[in-house]
């Protein structure tokens, strides 16, 4: 490995659990020594070799915003902390382990690699302390404190489009001309339209439809008659009778479990600006560059 680069270092892919990404990248170099402070985060000291993982880790070049990442980093993970959450030794350990596989290294092979690039396996292991903290253990934390309603998803539902409202009906159709012998099928049956159809030898038929799909004077009456009774209805070739059964939502797209997550992700990040704002306003935080 050439001093002073990136080459070659099989930092990878942190696993899928850890839910982030080791990046690689090459050519880069920092002249500054490695334990120099570059940031103090509430009397908690950001050194430069943490810096170093982090250009490693995030794939950023700039400076500054490396800097005010690892800044934002140590604020949640300080909060976490306080409210008792800790990522366990034994966690970080396998997280080291499956770096190191699925780069196709030994932990001593990734450690070597370290060490060409002036870092030690303590430096990669104090990074991923506070990387870890302060995604994963921010979102557990927050999952635990935030809740999605019934409500919420039927509304990004209807926002996105997603629900479709069916009315299920049965139907009876008659030439115009029984209108006659229907309407006293009507008088003498009521509204039991079973028996109305089999007064005049005809069979009825259950449908599910959308608003819009039935001839306009029977769609017209089917979407404002109450569910349970009878319409009529007639466009002069025939006569409908019809009975509202019930009303249905049909969903397409995603599951309730994809919208529901979707809302909870958006409700965390929410809450992360703000309490990242909150934190970067009470607790001490200087940047030395």
């Amino acid at each position: 490995m050439v001093p002073g680069s990136f080459k070659g270092l099989p930092l990878g892919a942190l696993p899928a659990k850890a839910g982030v990404i080791l990046l690689l990248l090459i050519g880069l170099s920092f002249p500054q020594l490695l334990d120099r402070v570059v940031a103090n985060v509430n009397g908690e000291p950001i050194l430069e070799s943490e810096l170093k993982v982090a250009r490693i880790f995030y794939g950023a070049v700039d400076r500054r915003e490396l800097i005010n990442m690892l800044v934002e980093k140590h604020l949640i993970a300080q909060f976490l902390r306080e409210n008792g959450m800790n990522v366990p030794e034994a966690y970080i350990d396998q997280v080291v382990k499956e770096i190191a596989e699925s780069n196709g290294r030994s932990l001593e092979e990734l450690y070597e690699d370290l060490r060409r690039e002036g870092l030690t396996p303590d430096d990669l292991r104090s990074f991923l302390r506070v990387e870890i903290t302060a995604t994963l253990g921010l979102r557990e934390y927050l999952r635990n404190r935030i809740e999605v309603s019934e409500i919420e998803i039927e509304l990004e539902r209807l926002r996105k489009g997603e629900v479709d409202y069916l009315r299920e009906i049965e139907l009876l159709i008659i030439p115009a001309s029984k209108k006659e012998k229907v309407l006293e099928a009507v008088s003498e049956k009521g509204s039991d339209l079973q028996e109305i159809a089999k007064s005049l030898g005809l069979k009825t038929e259950r449908l599910r439809v959308k608003r819009g799909e039935l001839v306009e004077p029977l769609d017209r009456e089917v979407w404002r008659t109450p569910k349970g009774e009878l319409t009529v209805a007639e466009d002069g070739e025939h006569l409908y009778l019809a009975k509202v059964l019930r009303e249905v939502r049909v969903f397409s797209g995603r599951s309730e479990e994809e919208i529901r997550e979707e809302i909870l992700r958006k409700k965390i990040e929410r809450e992360r600006e703000e309490i990242v704002r909150k934190l970067r306003r009470e607790r001490f935080v200087e940047i030395y560059g």
